[in-house]
Parts: C-alpha cells; structure tokens; sequence
C-alpha cells in the first residue's frame, strides 16, 4: 500500500482544503520547497501540523528537541552550517545509527550529505523547524 501523501494527511484531519494543497503544489512548481514548508509559510498550517504529518507519514515519532540531552561528541561530528543548512540535529546514535531530527525527513540530498558525513546509516526522526533551529542555537552555543 502506498503511503499518503503530505497534503491528504494535512486535508484528512481538517487542516488544509484540496484548494490550498493546489495552491501550494502550483507554487512548489517554481521553487525547490517541500510541500510542508509551503504550506507553514503560506499560513495554511502550523510547524506542528507539518511535524505531526511528517510523522504520520514516516511511521515515526515526533521529538521534542527541548527535553533531550545530546553527546558533545555527536555533535562535533555534524558541523553548525551543516546543522542550519539542513534544518537537523543530532539527537542519539545507536551502533550504525545516527537519529536525526528533520524537518523535512525526505530530502534525499540532505540524507545523502549527512550519511557520508557521519559515515553512518540516518534513521530520520521529525520535529518542527522552529524547534531544531532552537537547539542548533542552544546546543552549540554550549560548545563554544
């Protein structure tokens, strides 16, 4: 069975109309946006609507990037500008497997970037942007 898409779940639980899913995909067709990202950024839906979405989608969780504790040492291994350039952070690792926390889960350039990065398979967990700029912004400043 094929997953849902993005919009059907946002439309399904009464957050966004098919008009505004057609709104945005038109508008997806000039830029290189997910449709998530348009759709906050068009005011149609929350951070929090898209992350619960995402996780719906993926089969996955939804992480709270404020009540986690992250090792130094995987953090230094995922450089700052890398860190904003993508939207993720680091939340744990487990053998092979890194755990990150992304707003946009599916970004194959992303998961590509990042596996070779880390050297290690990606497991994407979901949270909202604002969220992970948040502990970019906390976590690294405790680096120095």
């Amino acid at each position: 069975m094929a997953r849902k898409r993005l919009g059907e779940i946002l439309r399904d639980h009464g957050k966004i109309t098919e008009e505004q899913i057609r709104e945005a995909l038109n508008r997806q067709l000039t830029c290189d946006e997910a449709l998530g990202h348009i759709l906050f950024d068009m005011g149609f839906v929350t951070e929090n609507d898209v992350a619960a979405a995402w996780s719906e989608q993926l089969a996955t969780e939804v992480v709270d990037l404020s009540a986690i504790r992250v090792s130094p040492d995987l953090l230094k291994k995922l450089p700052r500008a890398i860190a904003q350039k993508y939207n993720v952070f680091p939340v744990t690792s487990d053998g092979g497997t890194v755990f990150l926390a992304m707003s946009d889960p599916l970004d194959d350039s992303a998961l590509r970037e990042l596996s070779t990065l880390f050297q290690m398979k990606i497991n994407p967990v979901v949270s909202s942007a604002l969220g992970i700029a948040q502990a970019i912004e906390k976590h690294y400043a405790m680096m120095g």
